[in-house]
């Protein structure tokens, strides 16, 4: 009896396992644990940028392992796996807010393992109820039980010791949850069903309020520190790779704008590896005016010779930052926005380049789950491939190891009608803009950076 399905995603995923263990040993990181108390470099992406293949065949190991689980587990356990996934966001906030996760890290043997009733008598809950919460993390491998009711943080709960990244992300509150239960009204009973605004969402049904998301948080500061702390994480993620996968020595362009740039992370560590270039980060008026004071501490001679600029500009109205001399980023900037307030913006920047300016759109790009790219072998998705490889097909969109790209464009569309864009939106965005895409660079991140320019008749 033929088992063509299990035995071609076997084999693909021995070839993507034995290659990820190869480049790990040929970059010289130490082996993968969950029962090590050290993080991994592997771990944070913002320190440590794999090579190319390393990061192909992890995610090629993720895209198997998500098509095997599909193969074989059970519809209805599936279904039931799906409902249960806020118990185990809450069960983390849980451990994140009373103090658990730091008190875990700082026991003289943490490997060992501490007592729930423990754990409940320190922090005045009750035992009954920690130990569920305990166990809901385990499953899905935060914690480890190391016997039965006394638990130990592993490799991965480091991530949110506070200062961590993962700490900042801590999306479980009730206003998220809100949201996601209006979204099925939302989409099939609301009078706003067929509504593109982003003041017509999820979330204005779920909070009661007229104003769009950003508005909202802006009247209570706690919350935009929240938000800003969100989208900071998913920024400073895919720096490294921006800034060592696409071409800056090409750009012929001296000075870079950060529209929407935030804290100035990105263009920061651009001047760091290209010190030529000179940069400007554009935000509103509250942000620049906390920004441009941390870097006069910071960065006192970028600030003084004007190699590095703060200014307000927001970038729903023109451009002033004209010409030649100028290229633009916009990083996770359009995917909030439908494409009418998305064309706005893009056209307001690509109304301001000259012959040799250039948008950098860094955004995720939604590719179609189709069910596989018939012409791929595995052993394309790897660059360091041999002809040994097997010849079996992922999907396109590379399954469970894309499902964070597919929950952000949901997120987006309850929140502001936005959405993770696939290629063949973003060119009909980017054209509609008067521009065309003159290179796509794939990024070791979930990103890609659409590089574009102004078309040819505009330039007559």
């Amino acid at each position: 009896m033929a088992h063509a399905e299990l035995d071609h995603l076997q084999e693909c995923l021995n070839f993507a396992l034995n290659t990820l263990r190869k480049e790990i040993d040929n970059s010289q990181l130490p082996p993968l644990s969950q029962y090590s108390l050290v993080e991994h470099p592997l771990d944070d992406p913002t320190t440590y940028l794999p090579s190319t293949a390393l990061f192909d065949a992890h995610r090629l190991s993720l895209a198997c392992l998500g098509e095997l689980r599909n193969l074989l587990e059970l519809p209805v356990d599936k279904r039931m796996d799906e409902k249960f996934t806020a118990y185990g966001a809450a069960s983390v906030d849980i451990l994140i807010k009373t103090g658990i996760i730091d008190y875990m890290s700082e026991l003289p043997n943490p490997s060992e393992g501490i007592p729930a009733a423990e754990l409940a008598s320190k922090f005045g809950l009750d035992s009954q109820k920690l130990v569920p919460v305990l166990r809901c993390c385990a499953s899905n491998g935060w914690v480890r039980e190391t016997r039965d009711s006394s638990f130990a943080l592993n490799r991965c709960s480091r991530t949110f010791i506070k200062g961590h990244a993962g700490r900042r992300l801590n999306f479980f509150s009730p206003t998220l949850l809100s949201v996601i239960g209006a979204m099925p009204s939302w989409i099939m009973e609301s009078d706003w069903k067929f509504s593109r605004s982003p003041v017509q969402t999820c979330f204005q049904i779920a909070l009661k309020t007229p104003l769009q998301r950003f508005s909202w948080a802006k009247q209570d500061p706690q919350t935009l520190v929240q938000v800003a702390d969100h989208i900071q994480v998913l920024c400073d993620v895919c720096t490294p790779s921006i800034v060592a996968d696409y071409p800056w020595e090409k750009l012929e362009t001296p000075t870079i704008v950060d529209c929407g740039g935030g804290k100035g992370g990105l263009v920061t560590a651009i001047l760091d590896a290209h010190p030529s270039f000179r940069v400007i980060v554009q935000d509103m008026e509250n942000i620049v005016a906390l920004t441009s004071s941390i870097f006069k501490e910071r960065r006192p001679r970028d600030i003084e010779s004007g190699t590095l600029k703060f200014e307000v500009h927001d970038f729903f109205q023109s451009q002033p930052r004209i010409g030649n001399e100028y290229s633009f980023i916009l990083r996770h900037i359009l995917h909030d926005w439908p494409d009418k307030e998305a064309a706005v913006i893009l056209g307001n920047v690509a109304r301001a380049l000259g012959p040799k300016s250039r948008i950098l759109i860094i955004e995720m790009v939604a590719v179609p789950n189709v069910d596989s790219t018939s012409t791929r072998s595995a052993k394309s998705f790897l660059l360091n491939g041999d002809d040994k490889s097997p010849n079996y097909v992922v999907p396109s969109h590379f399954g469970s190891a894309s499902k964070l790209v597919s929950g952000f464009s949901a997120y987006m569309l309850t929140m502001m009608n936005g959405c993770e864009r696939s290629m063949r939106e973003w060119e009909s965005l980017v054209h509609g803009c008067g521009l065309r895409i003159t290179n796509v660079y794939p990024l070791r991140a979930h990103a890609s950076i659409i590089e574009c320019a102004l078309y040819e008749q505009a330039l007559l």
